[in-house]
């Protein structure tokens, strides 16, 4: 918000204050002030471990509403280091927030316009609350048990069936040459697709003539690092082959061959080059430089930052995963760094935010040895960020092949 518009916004709330406590002695003051430009009447109420808020919006201004939560009060002056769970269209003015514990929770709804501009006022009883709220304590989430895995083929499509316990949850789909036994068969899988489970079969078009093996992984087992393999279960017992027939590389026209090649011409009659070799003693010194430069040199690793993640100009949920970033990452608290991004990911993000949060939790636990976590994480994000991911998961493999 700009300098003007603090001065315009604090003469309002004046000539308010004015106008309320000076009515009568003044009957001259102009009583007719422009409400302030924030949301009014936000009231929040539990349901189980949820809490739904509501508000009615503020005239005028038609950007986005930021729902910020805390454990204490939310101010000006302390809202840019609170949690930013959401941000909403103007014209929506109720959320249900699921709490990571109980609380107590204070909430805030902040107003930005079209333009961007934040208008950072908190008024309690209006925008702001006082009074906490205390969202019950949920049971543990019991992780989803998929069964009766199987995958049939049509023309250059393998279309992959299962039962799962409960739907409605984001399952991961993994593709391999090899079969599915345990985590470290994830390291040479390719991660397919992460799907909502809304009871569709899921269709993919491999490399025809290669067999695969699927397999399907509920997002809460991967990320705590015990996915569990059944054949028949949640991955195929036999591979399943697409026909070559079936094709979907485009080849272009081949040239017609000669029927006979041309013969070797050597108009000048010149001898043919000999082949030049080193003497012995010289290609015993060439292999010793060879094997002393295939030595592995360990390199102490330092941690890696996106681009994006140091661009201050961006702002909604690419404000909120910098703000964690500048707060627990770069001073290298990292088991404070992987709370943190994990509130973070408890709602819903854009992918590309959400990978680049999950590369952050698995640099966190690789620089505090937590490798098979850190390996899980790492493939998670290489959908998105492959490169990255592939030198970080070496990086892994390389730590967990140290300490066996």
């Amino acid at each position: 918000m700009t300098h003007q518009v603090k001065i315009r916004f604090i003469a309002v709330i004046l000539a308010f204050m004015s106008s309320a406590f000076f009515a009568e002695d003044l009957p001259g003051i102009d009583e007719d002030v422009p409400p302030p430009p924030v949301v009014s009447q936000l009231s929040a109420k539990t349901d189980g471990g949820d809490v739904l808020l509501a508000w009615e919006p503020v005239a005028g201004i038609t950007g986005t509403s930021i729902i910020l939560r805390s454990d204490r009060p939310v101010t000006a002056a302390n809202y840019l280091s609170v949690q930013r769970i959401a941000e909403l269209p103007y014209t929506q003015t109720s959320y249900r927030d699921t709490p990571e514990t109980p609380g107590p929770w204070y909430y805030a709804v902040l107003s930005v316009d079209e333009n961007g501009t934040n208008y950072d006022f908190f008024l309690p009883a209006s925008n702001s609350m006082l009074v906490p709220v205390l969202a019950e304590s949920k049971a543990p989430e019991l992780p989803v048990t998929i069964s009766g895995f199987d995958t049939v083929t049509r023309n250059d499509a393998v279309i992959a069936t299962w039962n799962s316990s409960r739907s409605g949850k984001n399952l991961v789909v993994y593709r391999s040459t090899r079969p599915f036994t345990g985590t470290d068969s994830l390291v040479s899988a390719i991660l397919v697709a992460t799907i909502p489970d809304d009871g569709t079969p899921f269709v993919d078009y491999p490399v025809p003539g290669v067999p695969c093996y699927y397999a399907v992984i509920d997002e809460p087992s991967l990320r705590s690092g015990s996915p569990v393999f059944v054949p028949g279960g949640n991955t195929n017992r036999i591979p399943v082959e697409i026909s070559a027939q079936f094709s979907r590389i485009q080849r272009g026209v081949v040239p017609p061959l000669r029927s006979m090649p041309l013969p070797w011409l050597n108009p000048g009659n010149k001898p043919r080059r000999q082949v030049l070799t080193f003497s012995r003693k010289t290609e015993r010194f060439i292999a010793n430089i060879v094997s002393l430069s295939r030595k592995t040199v360990h390199t102490e690793r330092v941690p890696y930052v996106f681009t994006m993640d140091l661009n201050t100009g961006s702002g909604g949920e690419s404000l909120a995963l910098r703000t964690i970033l500048e707060k627990t990452f770069f001073p290298g608290n990292w088991d404070e760094a992987v709370e943190e991004l994990q509130k973070f990911l408890a709602i819903r993000r854009t992918p590309e935010t959400a990978a680049r949060a999950r590369f952050y939790i698995g640099e966190a636990r690789y620089f505090t040895g937590k490798y098979p976590e850190a390996l899980l994480e790492f493939l998670l994000a290489q959908d998105r960020y492959y490169n990255q991911s592939m030198e970080w998961i070496q990086y892994t493999l390389d730590k967990m092949v140290e300490t066996d």
